[in-house]
């Protein structure tokens, strides 16, 4: 309760510092006139200050231009060649999450585009330093009622203009801001999206059907046969096929055998039913969410070593596993990495369950249907998280529609799509049907094989640039939208690690090896000499730490 409060006690003191900004960096509603360029908010800083930032006024209702204006937040980090071959916008996920991350990787994953490309980052509506949708209310032991006088509040503040802040206001808004940032100097305009940005980038297609001159879309959101409601259905599908990958991993295959699928969930039947190794601190939730983390995370070197030790269940195994737990979910973890609180804009609840709930919602199951589909799944959302995803939809869905959602988009740009094969969030299969939408040559679809979420950000591999595959397949896109990018890279794919590293291993499990030996029960004041020895070590395989603590 007391982090629940802090949290939202914070919100209101980053209100006053957003209206701040805004004020300083202020950009006229006028698309004929540059924006208004000036200081970023720090978590939109970049290491050399190149980046800037501005505040556009723009209308709640794009249909009533002349009433209620809101403020967004436009980033440019401006390109290093004076003379760029470019600009590119960057819409961010969720829906709900702000846009800073990508601020975060122009020294990593995006540093190949710095040199040439004007970079744009467009924070959507409602979110993070654009007007942020909040609870004005503290939540105080019944969610329901909770929710429902945070939509009462924001209702009676916004009226009917709260429906829109959409997909369509934040398409507008991008297409707004697109010209607006040509007033000076004209640029071919690109547009990525990753994951719901991939729905953002098309509903601007929809409102804007000349307003780019290709889109590069990450991890595809159809407009229509998705659903949140699959979640769980959509990631046991993806641990099927990282089962498969599994059964012809040598060192895979060899601990857990020829039909790995099989074996994993007739091994949980017998955990769920509290008839095999009960003396863990696993139980169906904690097991569940696990497999839903690692893989969203794509940590399979953690997975499939939990399932090997869980099978086996000697004394050894049972101390690797609890020592597993506590990282994850007692805290050890977090306190280990000294991750700190998340600034209090950098997601909205409110923006996400308006737009989830209103437009990502055409395949529906009920309340009842996924808890029995939990019953022996083996991955699922925490029951409580769904029950509060369930009051979310109450209070918030069937809030509004349009002519686009649930609607096929057809359009003409150059369009470059881009999947994992290993995406539970938006799996492959969903591709496939949205090509059918494809009306020229000129869009297309590459699939990489063993990578996750977000196909730019997970795709390592061994190539002569240095770079994710996904990035240079994207380069290669940019260079020339009218041939078929280079796919050579997808031969040099990292791939799928069924394995850890003896340091890993020692920090997660308490063993040398993840699958087998003695374990040694470590604490969090044994993990910090740990960490305090081999900081080389620990610096090197923090990001493996990081995907399982920070969440």
């Amino acid at each position: 309760m007391y982090k629940v409060k802090t949290a939202l006690l914070g919100l209101s003191l980053f209100g006053c510092a957003t209206q701040a900004y805004a004020d300083a960096n202020s950009s006229e509603f006028n698309r004929y006139i540059n924006f208004n360029w000036g200081e970023c908010p720090s978590t939109f800083k970049t290491p050399d200050n190149r980046n800037l930032c501005s505040f556009a006024k723009v209308p709640v209702n794009w249909d009533k231009p002349n009433d209620q204006l809101i403020d967004i937040l436009v980033s440019k980090y401006p390109a290093k060649n004076p003379q760029p071959k470019g600009q590119i916008w960057f819409l961010q996920g969720g829906p709900g999450y702000s846009a800073s991350f990508y601020a975060t990787h122009y020294d990593t994953t995006l540093a190949q585009y710095k040199q040439d490309y004007d970079l744009y980052i467009l924070e959507h509506r409602g979110v993070g330093w654009s007007t942020h949708l909040a609870c004005p209310n503290q939540f105080e032991g019944d969610y329901a009622a909770y929710q429902q006088a945070c939509y009462d509040a924001l209702h009676q503040t916004w009226q009917d203009n709260l429906f829109h802040f959409n997909t369509t206001g934040a398409a507008k808004d991008l297409a707004y801001s697109i010209d607006k940032s040509k007033t000076t100097n004209w640029l071919p305009t690109y547009v990525y999206g990753a994951s719901y940005g991939t729905l953002w980038a098309q509903r601007f297609t929809q409102i804007a059907p000349q307003g780019a001159q290709a889109l590069i879309l990450d991890s595809i959101v159809p407009s229509k046969g998705f659903s949140l409601d699959l979640w769980d259905e959509n990631f046991n599908f993806i641990f099927d096929e990282l089962a498969q990958y599994c059964n012809q991993d040598p060192l895979c295959q060899s601990k857990l055998g020829n039909d790995s699928a099989k074996a994993i969930k007739e091994l949980l039947n017998k955990v769920y039913s509290q008839s095999h190794c009960s003396a863990t601190k696993f139980n169906q939730g904690t097991l569940q969410t696990l497999s839903t983390l690692l893989l969203m995370r794509s940590v399979e070197g953690v997975l499939m070593p939990t399932y090997y030790r869980l099978a086996r269940c000697n004394e050894d195994d049972v101390i690797a596993l609890n020592n597993l737990h506590q990282f994850l979910f007692e805290g050890v973890g977090r306190e280990l990495l000294e991750i700190k609180a998340k600034h209090p804009l950098n997601y909205s609840q409110v923006l996400s369950s308006l737009i989830v709930h209103n437009e990502i919602s055409h395949e529906q199951r009920s309340l009842t249907e996924r808890i029995e589909f939990c019953k022996d799944a083996v991955s699922c959302i925490p029951s409580d998280l769904l029950y509060a995803r369930y009051i979310q939809k109450g209070v918030w869905g069937n809030k509004y529609n349009s002519q686009f959602v649930y609607q096929d988009v057809h359009h003409y740009m150059p369009t470059l799509v881009l999947n994992g094969d290993l995406d539970p969030q938006t799996p492959h299969s969903y591709a496939y049907d949205f090509m059918r939408t494809f009306t020229n040559v000129n869009q297309r679809y590459v699939e990489f094989p063993q990578t996750a979420h977000a196909v730019i950000f997970e795709s390592p591999a061994d190539t002569n640039t240095g770079n994710n595959c996904g990035v240079d397949v994207m380069q290669s896109f940019l260079n020339n939208i009218w041939q078929q990018p280079n796919t050579d890279c997808i031969a040099q794919l990292n791939g799928l690690s069924f394995n850890l590293s003896a340091f890993e291993s020692k920090v997660l499990f308490g063993a040398d090896d993840a699958y087998e030996g003695r374990a040694q029960a470590i604490t969090l004041a044994s993990l910090k000499q740990l960490k305090l020895e081999n900081p080389a070590l620990f610096k090197a395989y923090s990001d493996t730490f990081m995907r399982l603590a920070d969440f």
